[in-house]
């Protein structure tokens, strides 16, 4: 089931770098030419998706493995994007694969010599900018968000791995005047052996959202229609292994409502979950961070002690983050932490310090498994609270009903300042 939110904060528009609505857009295949690679690709359009298929394989020559990409030519000034985003909405049979990467050409003298040499060659071989990305298994398209500070134009032309990075040396870096010109897309798979299977409904560059700072004070999510930016909630449920657990995702009069039941998923013999999730670009909370998210919600089963709520950000794929809970490489940025809620028929305010969530908890019961007081590597920064790219509510790790309503989700800073947020 999915609800739809109205946002009263509207976020700047994305930037379509590609889509495929027209079955002729260009949309090319290219395999590793060097020293006789046997790579192999086909990049074809169906159905509305660009689709990159093929399989990466060892090039003879030098014992390593080659490359396979489909690519774009595009003519797009994305300048006013400096220092978002870009977004990508994939899906992929071959999710285990790791060796997908992104490109994008900008304002670079030759695309086809920068994506060949990846900086290494001074003036003509710069300005092809890339990062890593993975994809995470399922049958639905997936939003896949990198910021545009983890893109580098020097990277090695061999494994297309990033060798100099955009936080040490702002050189690299996808800026403002460089982003005025961009000229071509490319999905890579690359550096690894394997077969590669993915489907992209489009690439965007979409702008960093408006920092506000901790005396502000600003509705992002209403839940009364208006018109304006909108946010979409999906109700999900156990998937692993048989899992039973139901749930539904519904709006009542001024807030939104989780209603369900957790069961134990009868092969593992232990409880499943159902969450509700919304993503989308929200405001930078930055100036928070030593203070605490709030949560306005009420509930007629107290008795339940698997409420939990989790806030992504810095997540190469928050599908994927908030499925693993940091176990697998590539998998950080999705923040948990558990809480109750008092009996009562009022909402009251739930509040949980930004230094008890953590980015590494177990993907079976929910519980942390490094705490933030254990190590700050697990602790969500002010750099994170800057870009929250999703947020959700859990019932997860003990059996039995709930029902969750939550009025808004705020962030509330140490001397009592609060923004809100849901």
């Amino acid at each position: 089931m999915k609800t739809i939110f109205a946002a009263s904060a509207i976020a700047a528009s994305a930037i379509d770098l590609v889509t495929f609505v027209d079955d002729a857009a260009n949309w090319v295949a290219l395999i590793d030419p060097v020293m006789g690679g046997q790579s192999v690709a086909t990049a074809t359009i169906a159905d509305g998706h660009g689709v990159l298929d093929g399989e990466v394989k060892i090039v003879p020559a030098l014992a390593a493995a080659g490359f396979i990409t489909a690519q774009s030519d595009i003519k797009i000034d994305a300048s006013v994007a400096d220092g978002g985003d870009l977004v990508m909405k994939v899906r992929s049979s071959t999710p285990d694969y790791t060796g997908f990467k992104v490109s994008f050409a900008a304002s670079s003298m030759s695309p086809t010599l920068a994506c060949a040499s990846g900086g290494s060659i001074p003036l003509l071989g710069r300005g092809c900018f890339k990062a890593a990305f993975t994809v995470p298994a399922g049958d639905d398209f997936t939003e896949v968000r990198i910021p545009l500070s983890e893109f580098t134009d020097k990277w090695d032309a061999a494994t297309g791995e990033l060798t100099t990075l955009c936080k040490d040396d702002p050189s690299v870096c996808p800026s403002a005047s460089k982003l005025k010109k961009v000229q071509r897309v490319a999905i890579w798979g690359e550096g690894k052996v394997g077969a590669v299977h993915i489907e992209v409904d489009s690439v965007a560059i979409e702008p960093a959202a408006k920092h506000l700072d901790a005396t502000s004070a600003a509705t992002l999510l209403s839940f009364d229609g208006a018109e304006g930016t909108t946010f979409t909630f999906h109700e999900l449920n156990d998937p692993v292994m048989g899992g039973k657990s139901t749930g539904t995702w519904s709006v009542g009069d001024g807030f939104g409502i989780m209603d369900g039941e957790v069961v134990d998923v009868p092969s593992l013999q232990a409880p499943g979950f159902i969450k509700a999730q919304a993503s989308g670009h929200f405001p930078d909370v930055s100036a928070f961070v030593d203070g605490s998210l709030v949560l306005s919600v009420r509930t007629n089963n107290p008795e339940f002690e698997g409420y939990r709520v989790t806030f992504v950000s810095g997540a190469l794929s928050p599908s994927f983050a908030c499925s693993s809970g940091g176990s697998l490489p590539l998998s950080r940025g999705c923040y948990k932490q558990k809480f109750s809620v008092p009996a009562g028929e009022d909402f009251v305010d739930v509040k949980i310090p930004f230094n008890t969530f953590s980015d590494k908890w177990s993907a079976a019961t929910g519980e942390q498994t490094t705490t933030c007081a254990e190590s700050a590597d697990v602790c969500p920064t002010a750099a994170k609270l800057a870009k929250i790219q999703m947020i959700e509510f859990w019932g997860e790790g003990a059996s039995g009903k709930l029902h969750l309503e939550v009025k808004s989700v705020s962030a509330e800073s140490a001397t009592g300042e609060r923004f809100v947020l849901v």
